[in-house]
């Protein structure tokens, strides 16, 4: 039973650190719960705690770049003007490395 119990929460932890990282590359505080409710989640479901992760990661994923865009200035503005906004962003901290790729590879588009 304890080696049960240890590889859960081994387990657990491999998927508390894998949020932290996404989350942290995305630069947001919560996916509908904070790291410690993600950690607590874990400790608790196990590795099925990232289906639900997964599941509203795409919809922050897409909160954020429809933000990205609406600061940008959506098709309202030239495209240079967009870029420089997006390049202001991304040098103030107000959107990740991510978002930023993502909203780079649009623009090009």
């Amino acid at each position: 039973m304890k080696d049960v119990m240890t590889i859960w929460l081994v387990a657990a932890a491999i998927v508390v650190l894998g949020i932290a990282l996404d989350m942290s590359r995305m630069r947001v505080n919560r996916v509908w719960l904070s790291l410690t409710g993600w950690a607590l989640m874990c400790a608790c479901a196990g590795v099925l705690a990232a289906i639900p992760y997964v599941i509203l990661r795409r919809r922050v994923w897409r909160q954020l770049i429809d933000a990205a865009w609406t600061l940008m200035g959506n098709d309202r503005n030239a495209p240079e003007l967009q870029r420089k906004r997006l390049i202001a962003l991304k040098q103030s901290g107000l959107v990740g490395d991510a978002v930023f790729r993502a909203c780079l590879r649009s623009l090009d588009d």
